[in-house]
């Protein structure tokens, strides 16, 4: 047993306002807890064009911009920085730090585990890896009561994460959390919201925080995969956790590991998590996307993932059994989703009788928050009753560099 400071004490100032926004945890069952909040201003999309005009956007460009961001798919995106504001680092890493603190606290106290857990994994972009070190320090915990570990598999890593502790028999009784930290906004530049080609990552990306609590032994995986590729660059981002340092701490690779067109250059498994080298922008910044390259690569690569894992299942009706239901999916953006139905409605085998996949995220009000949009997916369905415990469930989740994580199994709640 262990005892951790209260949540009530974690909080900053700063943080104070956003204590009575956060909502009741979401439960399925007694298989998982969901906890999160972004601690940002919600823009819409009429704000983000505002904004867009207020740093400058020729008003000649307005109309062609406004369907940039409408073809998104996202509705609100989350920003606790504005582009044109000086980002002080070490403080952006506290405020992460007070928000994970929290966010466990109150997922520990929603879960009963108040008296103690055994693994926790954070999971982000682009984040240094001694934010995890730095929550359990904060909340009180000590470094040996908990084992911790990183994940820095972009918009994968949650689902990375949980394919990976739900495969390892020494965690099948573990009481684990993986907390998802993607303060995205402190990657937004003044010059993304000057056209309509560059207003995308705005546009698609935005602040999310979100934990999950669960134990292994509620879920069975029939089939995983994880896929790890160069994605030849469609998005570049500078991180803040050096790729090499972890090359020296490797551990033995699960086999359902594959690493086409030397995949394996770009990752290493060790004792302290899992890793992406992810290209730098050679331009200085701190973040560079090609938007139609991202769509047709993650497009089509996820896709042959979830054929792979289909096929392996041996049910190729699987998607249209589902009817929209149990698929737990990282929706990249709208028309990342939209292209993936239209190829598997277009496949000879015909994985889906009509070319639609449910977007989702434009009714539960987020964007795209990288590792955490996963889990806020997966919460809005338990909470609008879009999982079906008697069928099988789809976990699917694209990741930059890149990684793709997928899995077909079951919860039992």
């Amino acid at each position: 047993m262990f005892r951790i400071n209260r949540e009530r004490d974690l909080y900053s100032p700063e943080l104070e306002k956003y204590k009575s926004e956060i909502g009741e945890p979401t439960h399925y069952g007694e298989a998982l807890t969901i906890v999160g909040h972004p601690f940002a201003e919600p823009i819409q999309n009429q704000d983000l064009l505002n904004l867009a005009l207020s740093l400058g956007l020729d008003e000649s460009k307005v109309d062609a911009v406004k369907r940039a961001i409408t073809a998104t798919g996202f509705t609100t995106r989350y920003f606790s920085n504005l582009p044109g504001r000086e980002v002080d680092i070490p403080r952006a890493l506290e405020r992460v730090t007070e928000i994970g603190s929290i966010l466990l606290a109150k997922t520990l106290k929603a879960k009963g585990w108040e008296d103690g857990f055994d693994l926790f994994l954070d999971t982000s972009a682009f984040l240094p890896t001694t934010i995890n070190k730095a929550i359990l320090h904060k909340m009180g915990i000590s470094e040996n009561s908990v084992t911790s570990r990183s994940y820095r598999y972009a918009c994968a890593g949650a689902v990375g994460a949980f394919i990976d502790c739900l495969s390892d028999p020494s965690l099948h009784d573990a009481r684990i959390v993986i907390g998802a930290l993607e303060p995205l906004s402190l990657l937004l530049d003044k010059n993304q919201f000057l056209s309509p080609e560059t207003i995308t990552f705005p546009s698609i990306f935005g602040d999310a925080n979100t934990f999950m609590a669960f134990e292994p032994s509620k879920f069975v995986l029939d089939t995983k995969k994880i896929v790890v590729q160069p994605d030849g660059g469609v998005i570049q981002l500078k991180s803040m956790y050096d790729f090499d340092e972890f090359s020296s701490s490797r551990v033995p690779i699960p086999n359902y590991y594959e690493f086409p067109n030397h995949g394996d250059e770009i990752f290493n498994f060790s004792s302290e998590g899992a890793f992406l080298k992810i290209p730098t922008p050679d331009n200085g910044s701190a973040v560079y996307m090609d938007g139609m390259a991202t769509g047709f690569f993650f497009g089509d690569k996820t896709t042959k993932v979830i054929t792979e894992l289909v096929d392996e299942w041996g049910n190729k009706n699987l998607l249209n059994q589902l009817k929209g239901k149990n698929i737990i999916m990282h929706p990249a953006s709208k028309p990342v989703v939209d292209r993936i139905a239209k190829l598997l409605y277009r496949n000879p085998n015909r994985y889906l009788d009509k070319p639609e996949l449910p977007f989702l995220m434009d009714k539960a009000g987020y964007s795209n928050g990288s590792s955490a949009t996963t889990l806020n997916r997966w919460r809005y369905m338990i909470e609008n009753k879009l999982l079906d415990q008697h069928q099988p469930m789809l976990w699917i989740a694209p990741g930059i560099g890149s990684a793709i994580a997928g899995a077909i199994g079951w919860i039992n709640p």
